[in-house]
């Protein structure tokens, strides 16, 4: 059986749920490196004490409905260190 699929907006698909803002904003900033038009939506819901509960916590990624498996697919790959990058052998 098929894992189900993330909810589409309208014209944009979910490419990725994550249950924290900053990982959804760098998942966002690797795909417009890689060209693509993308949105970060906020779902989530937080009040303290609440605990970090999923169906609280999510934080989409959209990328127009067209583009949506090739965008999972450069989710899927490795990233790329930045060239700057210190070796941590040094």
């Amino acid at each position: 059986m098929s894992e189900p699929r993330p909810p589409s907006h309208g014209d944009w698909d979910c490419v990725l749920e994550a249950s924290q803002v900053y990982e959804a904003e760098l998942a966002a900033g690797r795909l417009r490196e890689a060209g693509f038009d993308c949105r970060v939506i906020d779902q989530s819901y937080r009040q303290e004490p609440l605990p970090s509960v999923r169906s609280f916590a999510v934080v989409r990624v959209l990328v127009p409905a067209g583009r949506a498996d090739e965008a999972r697919r450069v989710l899927s790959e490795p990233a790329e260190p930045p060239e700057d990058a210190e070796d941590e052998g040094t």
